[in-house]
């Protein structure tokens, strides 16, 4: 090993000391991609390997076509299929797909908390949103727009810096109003969320997205909308075949659905319709027809609520219809050609297998409602993780969802049946109706006294409101009062305890963060900010009690094993760091940061082969970061591949403009070893040059490595 490749260790140490305390650089998971200026070659390079193709992403269209291709030879189902929720998941913003709240009058928004005033307009045919508080204003043109199907909560972006981002106003189409998008919850104005790749996945057939970016994508380039080619496959092989071939009817090189196995058929809605889902690679790799698990780590739910979008194949697959069955799928209720069904549709579904007769409680019912298979079997329920913030109500859950795992709710049972009394007129039925409303409003209040017990702050806070529907008392009002005060403090400690965390001021970030967890004991954010601060601090211990508790919390998050996997590799326990990333690594397969730092384990313990797999993945997924550059030109030379090693090291310069020291010394040391002295003293001298002033103690290194340099140049050139 020569003396950079030693070095290099004793720097990354002290980098990620440094760096530790600067907290979302180095525990590698939620926070965002570091960009870099590209730099031009210098003129004259020496001819070094070009670099692996593992290495260099694929974002060209993989012959993605669009619908409007498939609209040559399959018109009519085109046509019904335009107006579907899916095609709809993402949309240009038009008059026809743009709600009332942008008429003139209707497009005012006031926080309840701050002087912030929101205004969204249409300005000949731009749709605006503006934000005003007491010394600036800001407005964003929307240039795309979620879930504009009609009725709908409509959710929109607009690009920024180059970068597509959320914007903080949410039209809430139940409730006909504007709400705070369920990421700016306080209603700040913030207009820097990030519209990330797996929101473009699921809303999308294909776009453009930049390695390595977190919501920088290509402008001109999007095949918007869920379309015909995420269920069929990219269709360029298809169209040209048939076009050349337009006799041949039997359909040729495009995946038919019907004709794959009952799990791939349900991979093709799982791509959405499962839970959240984390990368295992590249967006937009995934083929109809191949095994999704290949593709994405399915991430667990504790409970319905937490379900970011239903996860309804997961549910549907739980359902005794489906386990008894060997053909039922998504398809079997939903047709994914035409309209949104309304709810009877599905009990007609129902009735192809289940014989009404055969209901035991049929005849309990009434007979309105014998046939609402659905209303219940699969009841209605808000997704609580997903909630907004309107002018007069913090905690607003408008989604709601069908449940797919079927079965029996005696809740929803009571709930239909209420439904069909209150619209007799005779005095029996309103005599039941009353009963049948204390008993749900009790049984809803018991359920929310269960969740909140069970820190489950949100799901009791639903609970409530349902109790409340049936039975508005002055009591259950009060409940919900004082359930909604304990959640709201509890969001604003965590805020708080957030800002003071990112100010250095620990004690005060920790007093908050301690307010939370006496709030909810089991916040695994809290207990991961809590580890990460005392980390800062130097109190490793504590730090990492509140890790594993974190852990414990949220077995689906990968920032608490990768930072306790970071300080053991501060620790110089190789080892046990790789356990601890390997944690992080297997919920979150496609992160960079992660497998930059599983590198680096592995180069601690000399494994060599595995430590250049790892940084090669993390160029993989973030191509503009200079350090896995870096520290894969350092193993590259330890394997002895050193024409290759030249490749990444220069890579690392060109992203730092010729300006970092570890990338230019790590340069210098490549050039040298495959015997390109000119080029090793020139970019030696470029980094003494810089750590004159920045690193004396390098500086008087490099002066000696100059000397040695120069004699072996010379000592080269004497021999014949």
């Amino acid at each position: 090993m020569s003396w950079f490749a030693n070095r290099i260790d004793r720097k990354s140490v002290i980098l990620a000391i440094a760096g530790i305390v600067i907290v979302a650089s180095l525990v590698l998971i939620i926070i965002g991609n570091r960009s870099f200026i590209r730099h031009q070659q210098p003129t004259q390079e020496p001819a070094v390997a070009a670099i692996d193709e593992f290495v260099v992403p694929a974002v060209v269209n993989p012959g993605y076509l669009g619908i409007d291709t498939c609209s040559e030879c399959h018109f009519e189902r085109v046509a019904e299929f335009r107006h579907t929720r899916h095609f709809k998941a993402m949309c240009v913003p038009d008059a026809p797909t743009m709600p009332e709240g942008f008429l003139a009058g209707k497009g005012d928004f006031q926080t309840p908390d701050a002087p912030i005033h929101f205004q969204m307009t249409n300005e000949n045919g731009r749709y605006i949103q503006k934000t005003t508080d007491k010394t600036t204003s800001t407005s964003s043109e929307i240039a795309f727009v979620f879930g504009a199907a009609g009725g709908n909560d409509e959710v929109y972006f607009s690009w920024r810096d180059g970068k597509l981002n959320e914007l903080p106003m949410v039209w809430l189409g139940p409730q006909k109003q504007w709400g705070a998008s369920p990421f700016d919850r306080h209603a700040s104005g913030d207009f820097s969320r990030e519209m990330t790749i797996r929101c473009v996945e699921c809303h999308n057939t294909w776009a453009e997205h930049v390695p390595g970016s977190r919501n920088q994508y290509g402008r001109d380039h999007w095949i918007m909308g869920v379309s015909c080619e995420v269920c069929h496959g990219p269709g360029h092989e298809h169209v040209d075949f048939h076009r050349a071939h337009p006799n041949v009817k039997e359909p040729r090189a495009v995946v038919r659905p019907a004709q794959l196995s009952r799990e791939r058929r349900m991979d093709l809605c799982a791509q959405c319709h499962s839970n959240a889902l984390k990368h295992r690679g590249p967006a937009f790799q995934y083929r109809p027809g191949e095994p999704l698990d290949d593709y994405y780590v399915t991430l667990r739910t504790r409970y319905p609520e937490d379900d970011h979008v239903a996860n309804q194949t997961t549910y549907l697959r739980q359902s005794k219809c489906f386990q008894s069955s060997d053909s039922m799928t998504c398809v079997t209720c939903h047709n994914p050609h035409q309209p949104h069904s309304p709810s009877n549709a599905g009990a007609q579904s129902c009735r192809s297998c289940h014989q009404p007769e055969n209901c035991r409680d049929r005849l309990t019912q009434p007979e309105s409602v014998r046939s609402d298979c659905i209303g219940c079997h699969m009841p209605e329920h808000r997704k609580i993780q997903v909630f907004f913030r309107t002018e007069n109500d913090r905690y607003v859950a408008p989604v709601k969802r069908y449940e797919h795992r079927i079965g029996v709710y005696p809740l929803a049972r009571l709930a239909v049946i209420l439904e069909s009394l209150k619209k007799q007129t005779d005095s029996e039925s309103k005599t039941e109706a009353i009963r049948i409303s204390k008993q749900l409003a009790q049984l809803w209040d018991k359920e929310s006294d269960e969740r909140r017990q069970a820190n489950r702050l949100l799901a009791a806070i639903d609970a409530c409101r349902e109790s409340l529907r049936f039975d508005d008392s002055p009591e259950t009002q009060e409940k919900l009062r004082n359930l909604i005060a304990i959640q709201s403090s509890l969001d604003e400690n965590f805020q708080e305890a957030r800002w003071h965390e990112r100010e250095r001021r620990y004690p005060q970030a920790i007093d908050f963060y301690q307010r939370v967890l006496a709030t909810k004991s089991n916040h695994a954010m809290a207990h991961a900010r809590l580890g990460t601060v005392y980390a800062d601090m130097g109190e490793k211990p504590l730090s990492r009690d509140h890790l594993l508790s974190a852990m414990k919390s949220d077995p689906d998050d990968p920032y608490a094993p990768a930072m306790l996997g970071w300080l053991e590799y501060l620790d110089g326990k190789p080892e046990e760091a790789l356990t601890h990333f390997q944690q992080a690594d297997e919920v979150e397969p496609y992160n960079a940061r992660i497998n930059f730092q599983m590198g680096l384990a592995f180069a601690k313990l000399t494994r060599w082969h595995e430590a250049a797999q790892r940084h090669k993945r993390a160029i993989t997924i973030d191509p503009n970061d200079p350090r896995s550059f870096v520290a894969l030109s350092t193993a590259l030379r330890q394997m002895n591949q050193r024409q290759e090693a030249v490749t990444y090291a220069l890579r690392a310069a060109q992203l730092t403009q010729f300006k970092d020291l570890e990338s230019l010394v790590s340069l210098a040391d490549a050039y040298a070893d495959v015997g390109l002295w000119k080029e090793a003293i020139e970019t030696t001298e470029k980094g003494l040059a810089i750590s004159q002033t920045t690193d004396k103690q390098l500086a008087a290194q490099l002066r000696i490595r100059l000397v040695e340099l120069r004699r072996q140049s010379k000592s080269t050139a004497s021999k014949p």
